[in-house]
């Protein structure tokens, strides 16, 4: 029964890591073409600064708060007090986020210029920049409310046990920005491109529905703030709201300080962050969203050792398969961009910034990856406060490393990625500490050599990757094709010594992957 719940659970997984891998590459795809056609500079500031800011808005008042309050809570309703309940929380839920959403929309839109000036100074010293930048919020502001209520229609259909289409809305969403992008590229210049990313955001929402229904669920607006389920959304959400601005406002700190190093230096931080974040987040966010519910049911169930052999594997897993991805992104950022970006108005100098801020962006990949599955493990609980406390830790550890770095030492862009990085690590590890104390047994001594073993096996990935690529300036006229070939042809020989050297080493998610394939086979 237990080989049939994992390999049921392995598929899941498998199901939502492709899907999401897809909507990341179209992604991807998207911020190719935004590169191609604005380069890296004045416009593409302003389109990227005018996409993240109602981004990082949602995130710092809404965004993580919502999954991670609304589903531990609304699980807990279903399982102690059946499905009326649970459906009750959830249209007070929606009325109330829903509300909290609009409202800053409202604000974000009114104070648009403002909200500039504050969060990319330097765009003042540059004539009609602000302006410009302000007038892409107002259109995109909205996004935030749209963007509210989908998440929590997404912990509807987890919580029912509904992966695949809530993996899909990025899929909806990047396509129908790919489409505007092929067929009216700059021909309705940056407002064009604004309102086409409203709709795509808007569509996120619009696209469940149909299976939102199919589970159940009816809404009808409900306020109540004196409902006991409330009261205890309300003692969650203000630690995990602080414990979830990290990311955001790491990304604020970014912005902030490249701003004022020249046109693009914003641009540059956010292509090479949205890679970086493209190839964590396929893998964490597949992880992550397939466990959380049943972490919250075991949670609820005071299932204490499931609980820990539950976060237990999942952390394994996910830095077992991070560290070979940041292995490969350390020894090649430079042709991953360049493929990736480099054609149209993004030259070979914007490679090499850009390249150069991934390079040490990747430092935090597996730091990075811990975070998400640990703070779910944390909110599972109904700790908030854990995550608040390492949170506010990991961004006075980005503040001070990124004034270190810029202003002492002068390393522009590449000391904020690193800044970055090095606060996303210090979180990982206070994390693991916390939650091995709040569920004995989370961290147990085979878990840690088994980690160390997974390093040497990146270490060993990234020496042979590196030794393997060779640099342009050797093969004469290089061009987009080669590099891509030469990337190949370095990253799949990395890809197989880290896989001889697991074996070799017994590491135990690699164990684990050859029984199940070999379990695969003799079924079929």
């Amino acid at each position: 029964m237990a080989d049939k719940k994992n390999g049921k659970a392995v598929r899941s997984i498998s199901i939502m890591a492709v899907l999401i891998l897809l909507a990341k590459f179209m992604g991807l795809l998207r911020e190719m073409l935004v590169a191609g056609i604005y380069g890296q500079g004045y416009a593409s500031d302003v389109i990227n600064s005018a996409t993240q800011i109602p981004l990082l808005f949602f995130d710092m008042v809404l965004g993580v708060a919502i999954l991670s309050t609304f589903v531990p809570i609304y699980n807990k309703n279903l399982e102690q007090k059946g499905r009326e309940a649970a459906d009750a929380f959830a249209n007070n839920f929606i009325t109330v986020a829903g509300s909290a959403a609009v409202l800053a929309a409202i604000l974000g839109s009114v104070f648009a210029a403002p909200i500039v000036r504050l969060m990319v100074p330097g765009y003042a010293d540059v004539p009609g920049k602000v302006e410009e930048t302000a007038k892409l919020l107002r259109i995109l502001f909205p996004s935030i409310a749209f963007t509210a209520v989908a998440y929590v229609v997404v912990g509807i259909l987890q919580s029912h046990g509904e992966f695949t289409i809530p993996s899909l809305i990025s899929v909806v969403s990047n396509g129908v920005m790919i489409a505007y992008l092929i067929i009216f590229g700059d021909k309705m210049g940056l407002t064009g491109v604004a309102v086409s990313m409203l709709i795509a955001w808007a569509l996120q929402l619009f696209f469940q529905i149909p299976w939102l229904l199919k589970t159940g669920y009816r809404y009808r607006p409900r306020m109540n703030f004196s409902d006991g389920t409330m009261k205890e959304v309300a003692l969650l959400a203000l630690p995990v709201l602080i414990s979830s601005w990290v990311q955001p406002l790491c990304n604020v700190i970014n912005m902030s300080f490249g701003s004022g190093l020249g046109d693009g230096a914003v641009s540059a931080l956010g292509w090479a962050n949205k890679i970086y974040i493209i190839m964590v987040g396929v893998f964490a966010y597949a992880i992550t969203n397939f466990i959380f519910p049943r972490l919250s049911r075991l949670s609820a169930g005071d299932n204490d050792s499931a609980f820990a052999e539950t976060t237990r594997t999942s952390v394994g897993w996910i830095i077992f398969i991070i560290t070979i991805i940041s292995a490969l992104f350390l020894a090649l950022s430079g042709p991953i961009i360049k493929v990736v970006f480099e054609r149209g108005a993004f030259t070979a100098d914007n490679t090499k910034i850009t390249a150069s801020a991934l390079f040490f962006y990747s430092f935090g990949m597996v730091g990075y990856s811990i975070c998400e599955v640990l703070n779910k493990s944390f909110y599972a609980i109904r700790d908030g406060k854990t995550p608040m406390f390492t949170s506010i830790f990991g961004v006075a550890v980005n503040i001070g490393c990124a004034a270190l770095f810029v202003l002492g030492l002068g390393l522009g862009i590449n000391g904020l990625a690193l800044a970055s990085a090095i606060s996303s690590t210090a979180i990982a590890l206070a994390l693991l500490v916390m939650i091995n104390r709040r569920r004995a047994g989370v961290i147990t001594r085979e878990f840690v050599v088994n980690i160390l073993k997974t390093l040497i096996c990146g270490a060993a990935a990234f020496a042979a990757a590196k030794l393997i690529y060779v640099p342009a300036d050797m093969i004469p006229g290089s061009g987009m094709v080669i590099t891509l070939v030469k990337l190949c042809a370095a990253a799949l020989p990395a890809c197989v010594v880290y896989a001889a050297l697991a074996w070799l080493l017994k590491v135990n998610e690699f164990k684990a992957a050859l029984g199940f394939l070999k379990k695969t086979n003799n079924e079929t």
